[in-house]
């Protein structure tokens, strides 16, 4: 039985050439440059190598090699798939020239505790899968992360890789240790990418374009999270079941926006956002103007969305946010499928430019006190409002009533009150929900449409609605404020309106019409 193996003068090791030699322990071969596939494959009894010249290691070199303890090449610069497969007993690599690792190629080491790899560009599929010994990784001149490469290390809690730009799918999912991630150069996010991880609580990837499809599902311990004016789209279920997730923080770097005593201006300074700053509030970035399904789904330490330039939220986006109790949605034109499914705290909701809400998607919002509804609606989707038991007002902008059958209960049906245009209560009485409605009532809603303005100014200051004259005087006429929908929240004579919910108004001055955001 070969034990032993001394080939000073050798350049070269052939595929398999030492394949199963089950009693081999040691190896000295210092001037071998090339490992061919399956070399050493299955020598259980091999316990360390030493290679000094070696430049490639084939696929399958040391797959399964169980005694394995350590490995010595300095000069390795790609490692092949599997090369290192199911190295049971390999507790350390350091291989600083290394360039590129193979798919799988440290897949199933479950003792690898340490990885100084300074050089690697480019790491595999699932290049160290289930190695759940793995603490941390530093790998300052990485790229490209390779699907589910670190899926399964569950013991490892930091990750240094400032260059990474792509991370495949699945790429860290599962790795229950891991409490930070900071890749200031990643644009890429497979989806899955770090799915699972129940302690990371902070993440950092300020150039990311997309937020894919699960690509946070379930880290519990997240909490907030910085996404960059680059990103236009949160994709399918990013951040479901990210139970403590409390604020989205948006990048103050945009070029289009800045950033002054908490308050988001556009480059003419108009306001347009106040940031939220409250425990349990997120504000989506200016830039995000998608939001997929499922995405912020069980999200239940939520209390306030912001969503300034949002167009299209997806089905069940935040169905299950049992603390959202406010929602600002001033440019979302459709509204998917149970987005808002079982948001049992949501007292009102105002969309004022949607024109299509999906079925069931405000289904059992308990607390629902008024729902105002736009002219822009072409379509409601079944049972949109089923289970709404505690309505008093539904606010109707319509002409001519929408057929539709929104589910409204009988609870609602006979204690809230319609509110329809005025001279069309005779055109609602004889369509269907709407006729249903025991109180029904008309509104004069004219009198809040964008007109020019005129001398006054209307601004947020410190959180406040301020009014001004041209002069910079406070003598301004009466003062009229409504909700984005169209309810007249405030009517007096004051040039500082506070204590106003968070939201989207209309504030109507003489003949100055504006809107604002508190």
């Amino acid at each position: 039985a070969l034990t032993s193996v001394s080939m000073p003068s050798v350049t070269m090791i052939g595929d398999s050439a030492f394949w199963s030699c089950r009693a081999l322990t040691s190896v000295e071969m210092p001037s071998a440059m090339t490992i061919g596939e399956g070399a050493f494959r299955a020598c259980d009894a091999l316990t360390s190598v030493e290679m000094p010249s070696a430049m490639t290691i084939g696929g399958w070199a040391f797959y399964d090699c169980d005694a394995l303890t350590s490995v010595e090449m300095p000069a390795v610069r790609t490692i092949g798939d599997e090369a290192f497969y199911d190295c049971d007993a390999l507790t350390s690599v350091e291989m600083p020239e290394v360039t590129t690792i193979g798919g799988e190629a440290f897949s199933g080491c479950s003792a690898l505790a340490s990885v100084s790899m300074p050089a690697v560009r480019t790491i595999g599929d699932e290049a160290f899968y289930d190695c759940d010994t793995l603490t941390s990784i530093e790998m300052p001149e990485v790229t490209t992360i390779g699907g589910r490469a670190f899926s399964g290390c569950s013991s490892l809690t930091s990750v240094s890789m400032p260059e990474v730009t792509t991370i495949g799918g699945s790429a860290f999912s599962g790795c229950y240790a891991l409490t930070s991630v900071s890749m200031p150069e990643v644009t890429t996010i497979g989806d899955y990418a770090f799915s699972f991880c129940s302690s990371l609580a902070s993440v950092y990837m300020p150039l990311v374009e997309t937020l894919s499809s699960y690509a946070f599902n379930t880290c519990q311990a997240l909490t907030s999270v910085y996404i960059p004016a680059s990103c236009t789209s949160i994709d399918f279920n990013p951040f479901a079941g990210c139970t403590a997730l409390k604020e989205i923080v948006v990048e103050e770097s945009n070029p289009n926006y800045s950033s002054a005593d908490g308050i988001l201006y556009d480059k003419g300074k108009t306001t347009l956002i106040s940031w939220p700053t409250a425990e349990g509030d997120i504000g989506i970035t200016p830039s995000v103007t998608t939001i997929g399904v499922g995405a912020f789904s069980s999200c239940s330490a939520l209390t306030y969305v912001e969503m300034p330039a949002v167009r299209t939220i997806g089905g069940a986006a935040f169905a299950f946010c049992e603390a959202l109790t406010s929602v600002s949605m001033p440019e979302v034109r459709t509204i998917g499928g149970e987005a808002f499914f079982c948001c049992y705290a949501l007292p009102s909701v105002s969309m004022p430019e949607v024109t299509m809400i999906g079925e069931r998607a405000f289904d059992a919002c308990y607390a629902l006190t008024s729902i105002d509804i736009p002219a822009s609606v072409t379509m409601i989707g079944n049972d949109a409002f089923d289970g709404c038991n505690s309505l008093t007002a539904v606010y109707c902008h319509w002409e001519q009533p929408l057929e539709c059958d929104p589910g409204f209960t009988d609870e609602a049906l006979m204690n809230a009150t319609l509110y329809v245009p005025v001279g069309t209560i005779d055109a609602y009485g004889k369509v269907d929900p709407w006729r249903n409605f025991w109180n029904i009532d008309e509104k004069d809603y004219s009198g809040i449409a964008d007109t020019p303005q005129s001398e006054v100014t209307v601004k947020v200051i410190d959180g406040a609605i301020t009014v001004e004259g041209g002069d910079g005087t406070a003598s301004v006429p009466v003062v009229e404020v409504y909700s984005a929908g169209g309810q007249c929240v405030y009517r007096g004579t004051d040039t500082v309106i506070g204590g106003m919910p968070r939201g989207v108004y209309v504030v109507k001055v003489g003949e100055t019409v504006q809107k604002v955001a508190l």
